[in-house]
């Protein structure tokens, strides 16, 4: 993600097939109808926000939902402060086989939006090779999320992100941006215990050296760990700009499937807590005084707040949605009430 990576099912073989029949469901404001969009690299962008010291965030969009069908997002409904860049996910299975790779439905989808708001398109190592790879950066894309993916087949060319890294900006240079993720508690999804955290950020550096304008967190629920992570990376040398992985999960089903994916967990008390709640609760209700959304969306604001009161000169919060918008709506509106979040237009 993308520091999360969601892999949406199906056999390879159907997902091979083009997706010449995608048709995206994007509703734009006026005002993003109105604006003149220029070429904007998402880690130029992310650097000029978090110079204006101001909170700012970005969304994670998936092209298509898990029945298949083109994701609607009404931009409206992210008023009044819409989100500075959006960024969809790379699902393995279904995108590794299509041909010609313009009609993966992520491109498909990252075309029709950049048109209206800045796009940072992720691109997978799964099953990638060097010619496909050639492909997709001749495309002219502006900005990549280079990830490794959550799942490695034997036979792709790019075990890890750094190559894809190295080899975007030597075909592309400047003219791409290349964000990679961040792992405040090393690479869990690799089964990673304990971390070893300083050859993680070894990792980090060598992705940085190559070209890497800007890091997006993995999820974590422990706000004093993304902190301290934060830290180190500056005590490391790394510079560049630093947008932190949120998610504000609908349902006790959308933490657990993302506990499985990432192996992100929630710290003991905070857990306690949850089961106390679910027992309470009895069933997996999805409306917005369901004490499940509101403990998730609680915890959001508070690791924002805590981010922003450590004063590390971070600004930027992306959120992983799985496609979820509502809980993102009730972050904002807390984060307003908090006096967090400032509206552009309370400036004129």
């Amino acid at each position: 993600m993308h520091a999360i990576q969601v892999n949406a099912g199906g056999p390879s073989i159907a997902a091979a097939r083009p997706s010449s029949s995608y048709v995206p469901c994007i509703t734009f404001t006026p005002g993003q109808m109105a604006a003149e969009m220029g070429e904007q690299r998402i880690g130029q962008l992310v650097a000029e926000r978090t110079n204006q010291k101001r909170f700012f965030y970005g969304i994670e969009l998936m092209a298509s939902n898990i029945r298949g069908k083109p994701t609607c997002v009404d931009f409206n409904n992210f008023l009044p402060l819409l989100p500075t860049f959006v960024s969809i996910v790379w699902l393995s299975q279904r995108y590794w086989g299509v041909e010609p790779v313009d009609q993966v439905e992520s491109l498909q989808l990252t075309e029709h939006l950049a048109t209206n708001i800045p796009v940072l398109t992720h691109l997978s190592a799964y099953r990638l090779d060097k010619e496909r790879l050639d492909k997709l950066l001749a495309m002219n894309i502006t900005s990549v999320l280079a990830v490794r993916g959550d799942q490695v087949h034997e036979g792709q060319d790019y075990q890890i992100s750094l190559p894809i890294v190295v080899e975007s900006k030597q075909k592309r240079g400047e003219k791409i941006s290349v964000c990679v993720g961040g792992y405040p508690e090393g690479y869990t999804s690799l089964g990673d215990f304990p971390p070893d955290l300083a050859k993680n950020m070894e990792y980090l550096k060598a992705k940085v050296s190559a070209g890497a304008d800007c890091i997006i967190t993995q999820l974590s629920y422990q706000p004093e760990v993304i902190v301290q992570f934060v830290r180190d990376c500056r005590a490391a040398g790394i510079t560049i700009p630093i947008v932190i992985g949120l998610m504000a999960h609908e349902s006790i089903r959308t933490y657990r499937a993302i506990q499985k994916i990432a192996n992100i967990h929630l710290p003991t008390d905070l857990r306690e807590e949850l089961n106390q709640l679910i027992a309470a609760d009895g069933k997996d209700m999805i409306t917005d005084q369901d004490p499940i959304k509101k403990f998730f969306v609680r915890l959001t604001v508070e690791t924002v707040r805590h981010i922003l009161d450590a004063d590390v000169g971070i600004w930027g919060f992306h959120f992983f949605t799985l496609n979820h918008f509502k809980p993102v709506k009730a972050v904002l509106q807390e984060l307003r009430k908090q006096n967090l979040l400032k509206d552009l237009e309370q400036d004129k």
